[in-house]
Protein backbone atom coordinates (compact mmCIF):
# COMPACT_ATOMS: atom_id res chain seq x y z
CA UNK A 1 0.00 0.00 0.00
CA UNK A 2 1.36 3.10 -1.00
CA UNK A 3 0.39 6.85 0.04
CA UNK A 4 0.57 9.94 -3.06
CA UNK A 5 0.25 13.63 -2.30
CA UNK A 6 -1.59 15.09 -5.33
CA UNK A 7 -2.76 18.45 -5.79
CA UNK A 8 -6.10 19.58 -6.83
CA UNK A 9 -6.75 22.39 -8.93
CA UNK A 10 -10.26 24.18 -8.24
CA UNK A 11 -11.74 28.03 -8.92
CA UNK A 12 -8.10 29.00 -9.12
CA UNK A 13 -6.90 27.14 -5.54
CA UNK A 14 -4.62 24.21 -4.76
CA UNK A 15 -6.11 21.80 -2.11
CA UNK A 16 -4.31 19.20 -0.81
CA UNK A 17 -5.08 15.70 -0.84
CA UNK A 18 -3.48 11.99 0.05
CA UNK A 19 -4.15 8.79 -2.48
CA UNK A 20 -3.92 5.82 -0.30
CA UNK A 21 -3.54 3.13 -3.27
CA UNK A 22 -3.66 -0.61 -2.64
CA UNK A 23 -1.70 -3.33 -4.17
CA UNK A 24 -4.81 -4.45 -6.53
CA UNK A 25 -4.59 -3.03 -9.99
CA UNK A 26 -7.24 -0.91 -10.49
CA UNK A 27 -9.06 -0.81 -7.48
CA UNK A 28 -12.60 1.40 -6.80
CA UNK A 29 -11.86 4.39 -4.82
CA UNK A 30 -13.39 6.36 -1.62
CA UNK A 31 -13.54 10.22 -1.37
CA UNK A 32 -13.59 11.64 1.96
CA UNK A 33 -15.20 14.36 3.05
CA UNK A 34 -14.05 15.92 6.55
CA UNK A 35 -16.41 17.85 9.11
CA UNK A 36 -16.96 21.81 9.17
CA UNK A 37 -13.45 22.15 11.13
CA UNK A 38 -11.62 19.33 10.72
CA UNK A 39 -8.76 18.60 8.03
CA UNK A 40 -7.83 15.11 6.29
CA UNK A 41 -5.92 14.15 8.95
CA UNK A 42 -9.21 13.32 11.03
CA UNK A 43 -8.21 9.64 12.43
CA UNK A 44 -11.56 8.78 11.02
CA UNK A 45 -10.41 8.72 8.07
CA UNK A 46 -6.83 7.20 8.39
CA UNK A 47 -8.30 4.72 9.78
CA UNK A 48 -10.99 4.08 7.33
CA UNK A 49 -8.48 4.55 4.50
CA UNK A 50 -6.11 1.60 5.96
CA UNK A 51 -8.72 -0.96 6.23
CA UNK A 52 -10.45 -0.17 2.81
CA UNK A 53 -6.47 -0.13 1.26
CA UNK A 54 -6.66 -4.24 2.96
CA UNK A 55 -10.00 -4.81 1.02
CA UNK A 56 -8.44 -3.42 -2.23
CA UNK A 57 -10.41 -0.39 -2.09
CA UNK A 58 -8.12 3.16 -3.07
CA UNK A 59 -8.74 6.26 -0.61
CA UNK A 60 -8.83 10.11 -1.08
CA UNK A 61 -8.16 12.23 1.77
CA UNK A 62 -8.77 15.63 1.08
CA UNK A 63 -8.85 19.08 2.66
CA UNK A 64 -11.36 21.49 1.82
CA UNK A 65 -10.02 25.02 0.77
CA UNK A 66 -9.19 27.03 3.61
CA UNK A 67 -8.32 23.71 5.89
CA UNK A 68 -5.57 21.70 6.81
CA UNK A 69 -2.27 22.42 3.89
CA UNK A 70 -5.25 23.75 0.90
CA UNK A 71 -5.34 27.01 -0.25
CA UNK A 72 -8.25 29.41 0.60
CA UNK A 73 -9.95 31.36 3.54
CA UNK A 74 -11.91 29.07 5.88
CA UNK A 75 -14.74 32.10 6.22
CA UNK A 76 -15.12 32.04 2.24
CA UNK A 77 -16.01 28.25 2.43
CA UNK A 78 -20.14 27.12 2.23
CA UNK A 79 -21.69 23.32 1.48
CA UNK A 80 -21.15 24.92 -2.58
CA UNK A 81 -17.29 25.73 -2.58
CA UNK A 82 -17.53 22.37 -0.74
CA UNK A 83 -19.33 20.19 -3.23
CA UNK A 84 -17.28 21.93 -5.85
CA UNK A 85 -13.96 20.88 -3.91
CA UNK A 86 -15.26 17.45 -3.82
CA UNK A 87 -15.92 17.07 -7.91
CA UNK A 88 -12.47 18.60 -8.54
CA UNK A 89 -10.86 15.79 -6.47
CA UNK A 90 -13.14 13.07 -8.28
CA UNK A 91 -12.03 14.92 -11.53
CA UNK A 92 -8.53 14.14 -10.71
CA UNK A 93 -9.49 10.86 -9.76
CA UNK A 94 -10.99 10.07 -12.78
CA UNK A 95 -7.86 11.59 -15.20
CA UNK A 96 -5.83 8.83 -13.31
CA UNK A 97 -8.61 6.74 -14.10
CA UNK A 98 -9.50 5.54 -10.63
CA UNK A 99 -13.10 5.88 -10.65
CA UNK A 100 -13.87 4.11 -13.84
CA UNK A 101 -14.13 0.66 -11.62
CA UNK A 102 -16.87 2.55 -8.94
CA UNK A 103 -16.88 5.22 -6.77
CA UNK A 104 -18.06 5.85 -3.48
CA UNK A 105 -18.24 8.75 -0.17
CA UNK A 106 -17.80 9.35 3.07
CA UNK A 107 -18.61 12.19 5.07
CA UNK A 108 -18.36 13.39 8.71
CA UNK A 109 -20.35 16.39 9.95
CA UNK A 110 -20.57 18.80 7.20
CA UNK A 111 -18.66 16.39 4.59
CA UNK A 112 -22.02 14.13 5.17
CA UNK A 113 -24.12 17.30 3.59
CA UNK A 114 -21.06 17.57 1.12
CA UNK A 115 -21.70 14.49 0.04
CA UNK A 116 -25.06 14.09 -0.15
CA UNK A 117 -25.25 17.39 -1.51
CA UNK A 118 -22.47 15.97 -4.59
CA UNK A 119 -24.61 12.80 -4.89
CA UNK A 120 -26.52 13.90 -7.79
CA UNK A 121 -24.04 16.43 -9.44
CA UNK A 122 -21.47 13.62 -10.08
CA UNK A 123 -24.32 11.39 -11.48
CA UNK A 124 -25.10 13.91 -13.82
CA UNK A 125 -20.72 14.11 -14.73
CA UNK A 126 -21.10 10.52 -15.65
CA UNK A 127 -19.49 8.90 -12.34
CA UNK A 128 -20.22 5.46 -11.62
CA UNK A 129 -21.54 6.16 -8.17
CA UNK A 130 -21.94 3.13 -6.18
CA UNK A 131 -22.20 3.83 -2.33
CA UNK A 132 -22.41 6.17 0.35
CA UNK A 133 -21.65 6.13 4.19
CA UNK A 134 -22.64 9.69 6.17
CA UNK A 135 -21.48 9.64 9.97
CA UNK A 136 -23.51 13.11 11.83
CA UNK A 137 -24.48 14.85 8.67
CA UNK A 138 -27.15 17.47 8.57
CA UNK A 139 -29.49 17.38 6.00
CA UNK A 140 -31.05 21.12 6.85
CA UNK A 141 -28.27 23.63 8.43
CA UNK A 142 -31.23 25.47 9.49
CA UNK A 143 -31.42 22.67 12.00
CA UNK A 144 -28.17 23.06 14.20
CA UNK A 145 -29.27 24.58 17.73
CA UNK A 146 -28.29 27.93 18.36
CA UNK A 147 -26.43 26.80 21.97
CA UNK A 148 -24.63 24.12 19.49
CA UNK A 149 -23.61 27.22 17.10
CA UNK A 150 -22.23 29.04 20.17
CA UNK A 151 -20.13 26.02 21.51
CA UNK A 152 -18.46 25.89 18.57
CA UNK A 153 -17.95 29.72 17.99
CA UNK A 154 -16.07 29.71 21.32
CA UNK A 155 -14.07 26.69 20.54
CA UNK A 156 -13.04 27.46 17.54
CA UNK A 157 -13.24 31.30 17.42
CA UNK A 158 -15.07 31.11 14.42
CA UNK A 159 -18.13 34.18 14.26
CA UNK A 160 -21.58 33.45 14.62
CA UNK A 161 -22.42 35.08 11.82
CA UNK A 162 -20.37 32.67 9.26
CA UNK A 163 -23.07 30.49 10.89
CA UNK A 164 -25.82 32.64 10.22
CA UNK A 165 -24.68 33.31 6.83
CA UNK A 166 -23.80 29.71 5.45
CA UNK A 167 -25.60 27.02 7.59
CA UNK A 168 -28.98 27.72 5.95
CA UNK A 169 -28.74 24.89 3.46
CA UNK A 170 -31.52 22.45 3.09
CA UNK A 171 -30.74 19.26 1.46
CA UNK A 172 -34.33 17.18 2.08
CA UNK A 173 -35.16 17.37 -2.03
CA UNK A 174 -31.97 16.09 -2.72
CA UNK A 175 -32.03 13.14 -0.47
CA UNK A 176 -34.81 11.13 -2.99
CA UNK A 177 -32.06 10.36 -5.60
CA UNK A 178 -29.29 8.53 -3.20
CA UNK A 179 -29.44 4.87 -2.65
CA UNK A 180 -26.56 2.38 -1.38
CA UNK A 181 -26.23 4.29 2.06
CA UNK A 182 -25.15 3.59 5.29
CA UNK A 183 -26.24 6.33 7.64
CA UNK A 184 -24.77 6.70 11.16
CA UNK A 185 -25.64 9.02 14.22
CA UNK A 186 -25.02 9.35 17.82
CA UNK A 187 -28.78 10.34 19.78
CA UNK A 188 -26.84 11.85 21.78
CA UNK A 189 -25.53 14.47 19.44
CA UNK A 190 -25.20 17.87 20.79
CA UNK A 191 -24.63 19.45 17.25
CA UNK A 192 -26.36 17.89 14.62
CA UNK A 193 -29.87 16.04 16.33
CA UNK A 194 -30.76 12.81 15.04
CA UNK A 195 -33.65 13.20 13.43
CA UNK A 196 -31.40 14.63 10.76
CA UNK A 197 -30.48 10.82 10.03
CA UNK A 198 -34.39 9.69 10.12
CA UNK A 199 -34.54 12.12 7.72
CA UNK A 200 -32.25 10.71 5.23
CA UNK A 201 -33.54 7.35 6.04
CA UNK A 202 -37.34 8.21 5.27
CA UNK A 203 -36.68 9.89 1.89
CA UNK A 204 -33.23 8.13 0.58
CA UNK A 205 -34.02 4.67 -1.73
CA UNK A 206 -32.45 1.49 -0.73
CA UNK A 207 -30.19 -0.13 0.12
CA UNK A 208 -29.81 1.84 3.11
CA UNK A 209 -29.20 1.49 6.65
CA UNK A 210 -29.13 2.98 10.19
CA UNK A 211 -26.85 3.03 13.17
CA UNK A 212 -27.67 4.73 16.34
CA UNK A 213 -25.12 5.13 18.57
CA UNK A 214 -26.71 4.86 21.98
CA UNK A 215 -25.66 7.72 23.93
CA UNK A 216 -23.12 8.56 21.38
CA UNK A 217 -21.77 12.11 20.63
CA UNK A 218 -21.35 13.84 17.53
CA UNK A 219 -17.40 13.38 17.45
CA UNK A 220 -18.50 9.52 17.97
CA UNK A 221 -15.65 9.94 21.17
CA UNK A 222 -16.67 6.15 22.67
CA UNK A 223 -13.97 3.41 21.16
CA UNK A 224 -17.00 1.10 21.18
CA UNK A 225 -18.99 3.21 18.30
CA UNK A 226 -16.07 3.89 16.81
CA UNK A 227 -15.21 -0.04 16.73
CA UNK A 228 -18.43 -0.79 15.53
CA UNK A 229 -18.60 2.66 12.51
CA UNK A 230 -15.47 0.58 11.05
CA UNK A 231 -16.60 -2.94 11.03
CA UNK A 232 -19.93 -1.55 9.49
CA UNK A 233 -18.86 1.09 7.21
CA UNK A 234 -15.95 -1.09 5.62
CA UNK A 235 -18.29 -4.14 4.93
CA UNK A 236 -20.59 -1.70 3.45
CA UNK A 237 -18.18 -0.58 1.09
CA UNK A 238 -16.46 -3.74 0.57
CA UNK A 239 -20.50 -4.99 -1.03
CA UNK A 240 -21.23 -1.90 -2.60
CA UNK A 241 -17.78 -1.36 -4.48
CA UNK A 242 -16.51 -4.61 -4.57
CA UNK A 243 -19.60 -7.40 -4.96
CA UNK A 244 -18.58 -8.94 -1.69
Amino acid sequence: MTQKKLDIPVSGLHLSAVLHLPETPNPPVIVGSHGLLSTKESGKQLTLAKRCNALGIAYLRLDHRGCGESQGHFLDTTLTTRVEDLLAAAGVLKGFGLTKNGLALFGSSMGGATCLAAWNPLLAEGFPLKAMVSLAAPVAGIGMTEAAIAAQEELHDVPLSYYQKNMGFDLTEELSDIHHILVVHGDNDEIVPIHNAHNIMELAQGPKELIVNEGGDHRMSDPAHQARFFTRATAWLQRALLGE
